[in-house]
């Protein structure tokens, strides 16, 4: 039996202004909160305060070093301070949809332009990982870039994907 990791990145839009960052500030941490609730959750990388930026070599403890995707297309003309990542582990992949399509993560998605750019590069990526394993930073950052370069495979994917399905 396997669990499912998910990774996400995007960039803040450095236009958005600051009534826009609030209501992201203030969605994030209501989500987080839900993430908690959510069936087939179990368990995120966190820091001392949720949502927040974190800095590359933050020691996140069995999650591991946190780490920036840096290899992806178009990203070297953006800020990477600008930056939100998140890595949650879950139970299955139906459990993860649920989460991010539906509720109050999925209200937020619907007009996550207000606050993040569009890049070309995907904004999550998935991946199965053995029962009692815990994903690390750089298996998320490595997995997204490999997906942006290459596609969809077997050790990464995305919700979209046909591989998501199996």
């Amino acid at each position: 039996m396997s669990n499912i990791a998910l990774y996400t990145f995007g960039l803040l839009d450095p236009a958005a202004g600051p009534s826009r960052l609030d209501d992201f500030a203030r969605r994030g941490r209501e989500v987080f909160s839900a993430s908690d609730q959510a069936s087939g959750f179990l368990g995120r990388a966190e820091g001392a305060e949720e949502p927040a930026t974190y800095s590359p070599g933050e020691d996140f403890g069995r999650w591991g070093l946190y780490a920036l995707p840096l290899d992806l297309p178009d990203f070297e003309d953006h800020d990477p301070q600008l930056h939100i990542a998140t890595l949650s582990l879950w139970q299955d992949i139906e459990s993860a949809r649920l989460f991010v399509y539906r509720g109050l993560h999925g209200q937020a998605l619907k007009i996550r332009y207000d606050w993040f750019l569009k890049g070309p590069w995907p904004g999550h990526v998935l991946w199965r990982i053995e029962d009692g394993t815990v994903p690390l930073w750089s298996d998320g950052v490595s997995r997204l870039e490999a997906l942006a370069k290459d596609g969809a495979s077997a050790e990464r994917f995305t919700f979209g994907s046909r591989l998501s399905r199996a």
